[in-house]
């Protein structure tokens, strides 16, 4: 069983910010640094995919992670972080950028450097850094080979490899986590500038090398799950959710602190009940910029900013531009017929059930083709079979939409300020 330090060294600057804004997740610390790093040292642990929609907090739980590991140097257990891009890039600035990064960051948990990973250089300043060290030297000068010979193949070979192979020859552990994993199959390109779409296919066998074993994780959910299950069980899935009841609460209270905005605690059940524990919708409520009056005990302050940043703030940000995205791509109006009706029916709905309601002039096959463009947009989700259909419970995503998109599909406008007073639990009549 790991032990976490009294204090813990933030070598890697997390992108929550201030630290302090970091709040729970006790199940899934429990279980990374419990039973799976007892399995780590044990050479029994197996790879894991971390899934979940944007902003729930992935990122700040994976560099939390990192910072952990780094903080105790006497495991000998080596973390590394790396975020995959999702803008395009040449197999060979790829390789040469995680090889890199994977050097500076293993010299920095060497050295006891923080300063390698928040001021990171290029390739060629490595040098005299490994000098004295046969594996790393070794690496380095393979890697400028490859690179020399313009080798493309031969430097990703070399770069994705090496933790796996200096963790081995080295007798240690290295926990490679690889952030946005998804986008390694749609923005690393070939001499040729054409995607290299079966590029996670390295991971076959290098997720199965328990002396490095991954933690990924990705944004697109549909996307990263694609990919780990063409990847035959060699990553186990966890679902990050949202913060449980008391977390939530916790999380509410220090948001209240730092953004010095008045609370009671009526005022967090109320705010716990209308986020439902998201960790985006609690951030927006208290960053927002319409958060001028800095009180939430008041529920008219609550509705008023949580209205706003539902029409126009960081929530609409991440769900309507989004939405709207989406529905450039595939049939409009079906769509969003199709998404309200899973919205008002609450519950799992078959393709016969679809068809029959909606009266859709389609068939089948034509439905679940359109149904899985929005499963792989995030937007719905499979049910109990592949023949259910279904969107969880999430009222603020409900209403972004509904505001969007109502009035064009059945001219209904709805009350937002009425329907938020509801879900927290207030008078609606108010």
């Amino acid at each position: 069983m790991f032990t976490v330090p009294e204090k813990i060294i933030y070598a890697l600057p997390e992108q929550i910010g201030n630290t302090e804004l970091f709040v729970g997740r006790k199940k899934e610390f429990d279980y990374f640094l419990g039973d799976w790093y007892d399995y780590l040292v044990n050479n029994m642990a197996q790879s894991q995919a971390i899934v979940a929609r944007r902003k729930k907090g992935k990122t700040a739980f994976l560099q939390r992670l990192f910072n952990i590991l780094w903080s105790c140097p006497e495991t000998g257990v080596i973390p590394f972080y790396y975020v995959i891009q999702d803008k395009p890039v040449t197999l060979s600035g790829f390789a040469e950028d995680f090889f890199t990064q994977f050097m500076w960051q293993y010299l920095s948990f060497r050295d006891r450097k923080e300063e390698y990973l928040s001021y990171p250089i290029g390739f060629e300043k490595l040098a005299p850094l490994v000098e004295g060290d046969k594996h790393l030297t070794d690496a380095y000068e393979t890697m400028a080979i490859k690179k020399k010979e313009d080798d493309w193949d031969g430097m990703w070979n070399t770069a994705s490899r090496l933790p796996a192979a200096l963790a081995t020859v080295k007798k240690m552990k290295i926990v490679q986590i690889i952030d946005e994993f998804q986008n390694i199959n749609t923005y690393i390109v070939d001499e040729r500038r054409n995607t290299i779409g079966s590029l996670s296919g390295t991971y076959l066998d290098l997720g199965e090398k328990r002396e490095a074993p991954l933690i990924i994780s990705g944004s697109e959910v549909h996307g990263l799950l694609e990919i780990v299950r063409r990847l035959t069980a060699r990553f186990e899935e966890n679902v990050l959710e949202n913060l449980p009841e008391e977390e939530a609460k916790e999380a509410i209270r220090k948001y209240a602190e730092i953004y010095r905005t008045k609370i009671d605690d009526i005022g967090v059940d109320k705010l716990r009940n209308l986020t439902n524990g998201d960790p985006l919708y609690i951030k927006a409520l208290f960053s927002s910029k319409r958060n001028t009056k800095k009180d939430y005990v008041q529920e008219d302050n609550i509705i008023e900013v949580y209205t706003q940043e539902i029409t126009g703030g960081q929530i609409f940000k991440t769900w309507g531009e989004y939405i709207a995205k989406i529905f450039l791509e595939v049939n409009k109006r079906n769509a969003k017929r199709l998404l309200l009706y899973l919205f008002q029916a609450g519950e799992e709905r078959t393709r016969a059930q679809m068809i029959k309601d909606l009266n859709l002039d389609m068939t089948d096959s034509e439905l679940e083709t359109k149904l899985l463009q929005l499963i792989k947009a995030d937007l719905i989700s499979q049910g109990e079979t592949n023949f259910d259909y279904k969107i969880g419970k999430d009222k603020t995503y409900e209403l972004v939409f509904r505001r969007l998109f109502q009035k064009e599909i059945d001219y209904f406008v709805p009350d937002i300020k009425k329907e938020l007073r509801q879900e927290m639990g207030g008078n609606a009549n108010f």
